[in-house]
């Protein structure tokens, strides 16, 4: 009754709450998944090229040394830890970076329950501990599963695919965005994809020379190979079995570089002659490997996140990107997760659209009629002021779970507004005026409503404030539902019925 004797003043209230709830906007964040503390933390550094295998063991050594004194006894549960690559390339096949020069950790801690540092925490203080050891080139420390990582890809969250003709000009824009990058707050491990260029012997053919002896590129090449890596000249069989024989120079010769201008090169009709009286042996740098997209040499500038947002340390990214001048020819984007967020924020949004035309039609057939499912509409909006007022109580992000939830409300808000306003058209069949239908269908359902809401809210609280194993990918799906079943419940219960009384008693005056 008090609500429809100040029925402009129940609108400017809920106007105002709603307006407020909006101005909170710029303060949530998007998020791509909620990252859950398994308790997996990896380590892979690598060397610059051309580094023995010896001194990667050292680092390895120094790395290890260093986790010891970081990470406290009862924190750890296991850890391993290998450099190098294998002889037949099974690891570089299946996705991970090997080579006498690259080297991976990781180890397992304890629940999460049963310590007091996050994952995260531990990786960020290894991550400023091991930075300082002397030789190396990159190091990445994040808090994840190093096999899972792989598995999803192997990127970082935040990556910016510079894409352009020439790899020089390409190298010099990706060090001036590598430096920008780490002058923003949150990003860490920033590095470049493209590796360092590796000490390469090109052996250069003087193609007339070789020509006038019966010679060719191929026969040349095919030679120096069998000399020092050597190939399967036969098979030899014994009882049944089967013995590869391969043939290369022995271990003290083909690892000498002076034996390579003294290889002997035999001519078609048998002379031997040096591989010097043919060719130039220079010493350069070369490639280990050239990215491409779509037909493009491509860079990626990639860094992990740490104390911020993926969405926050985005928008920083951005800004500082629109003053940087971008050199002709080449052109940048966002890769990584915020790519595949911003692609499923665009269906989840679709999505959501359609479930509120859904919802309406539904409820149009129900009352058959326009009117009034587009005054239970009203629940809609203040369940996403509920939302956002909880998003930034809680500091939660908007991200795939939340955004979940979002779109699970829709369905939910609009029942205690249906319960409401079917008993008021109960009521006024009976015989009842409009304000006395809707003052009784208030009061009479606002236990109903209650119980409906409460039932939901004590059901949802366990998951918005669990603090379990694993409960991190589940917090924002039940803060969301929270935060929009508290304030949608009052709106229903105030705002609906004023609204219906304001319609229909203007109907019934025409």
């Amino acid at each position: 009754g008090l609500a429809l004797g100040h029925r402009i003043s129940v609108i400017l209230l809920a106007l105002a709450v709603f307006l407020s709830s909006i101005s909170l906007v710029p303060f949530i964040t998007p998020s791509f998944f909620p990252k859950v503390d398994t308790g997996d933390i990896s380590i892979r550094f690598r060397l610059p090229e051309g580094t023995r295998i010896e001194e990667t063991n050292r680092v390895m050594e120094a790395i290890l040394k260093d986790i010891d004194e970081v990470v406290r006894p009862e924190e750890m549960r296991h850890s391993y830890g290998f450099d190098g690559e294998t002889k037949e390339g099974v690891g570089v096949a299946l996705g991970f970076d090997q080579g006498p020069n690259v080297g991976s950790i990781g180890f397992k801690l304890v629940d999460r329950d049963k310590r007091s540092r996050s994952s995260d925490e531990i990786a960020a203080a290894l991550r400023e501990r091991v930075k300082s050891i002397p030789g190396l080139n990159k190091i990445y420390v994040r808090a994840e599963n190093a096999i899972t990582s792989i598995l999803m890809g192997g990127g970082k969250p935040v990556s910016l695919e510079i894409q352009g003709p020439d790899l020089g000009q390409l190298m010099q824009f990706a060090r001036r965005v590598k430096s920008l990058m780490e002058q923003i707050p949150g990003l860490v491990d920033v590095e470049i994809s493209q590796k360092d260029p590796r000490p390469e012997l090109w052996v250069q053919v003087d193609r007339k020379k070789a020509s006038d002896l019966g010679l060719n590129v191929a026969t040349i090449a095919r030679t120096l190979r069998n000399y020092f890596y050597g190939i399967e000249a036969t098979k030899y069989r014994d009882a049944g079995d089967n013995y590869d024989i391969f043939t290369r120079f022995t271990e003290r010769d083909k690892n000498r570089l002076e034996n390579l201008p003294e290889a002997p090169l035999f001519t078609p009709d048998g002379r031997m002659i040096k591989l010097k009286n043919v060719a130039k042996i220079i010493q350069g740098q070369g490639p280990i490997e050239i990215q491409r997209k779509n037909r493009q040499k491509i860079i990626k500038v990639e860094a992990d996140t740490y104390g911020r947002s993926l969405g926050a340390v985005t928008s920083d990214l951005k800004k500082a990107l629109s003053k940087l001048g971008v050199p002709i020819g080449i052109s940048i984007r966002f890769g990584g997760e915020v790519e595949e967020q911003q692609k499923v924020f665009k269906d989840l949004t679709i999505l959501l659209i359609m479930g509120i035309m859904l919802v309406y039609m539904v409820m149009a057939s129900l009352f058959g009629n326009l009117r009034d499912p587009f005054i239970i509409m009203f629940s809609v909006p203040f369940a996403f002021s509920g939302v956002l007022y909880a998003f930034y109580l809680t500091g939660t992000t908007l991200g795939i779970m939340s955004f979940m939830g979002v779109i699970m409300l829709m369905g939910i808000v609009v029942n205690n507004a249906i319960v409401l306003l079917d008993y008021i058209h109960l009521l006024q069949k009976r015989g009842k005026s409009l304000s006395e239908a809707v003052t009784e269908a208030g009061r009479n359902r606002l236990r109903p409503v209650l119980m409906t809401t409460l039932t939901t809210f004590f059901g949802m609280l366990p998951m918005a404030v669990s603090q379990s194993v694993g409960a991190e990918a589940w917090n924002p799906l039940g803060i969301t539902m929270l935060g929009g079943l508290s304030v949608s419940t009052l709106v229903t219960l105030i705002l609906v019925p004023t609204i219906y009384y304001m319609l229909e008693r203007r109907k019934v005056s025409r």
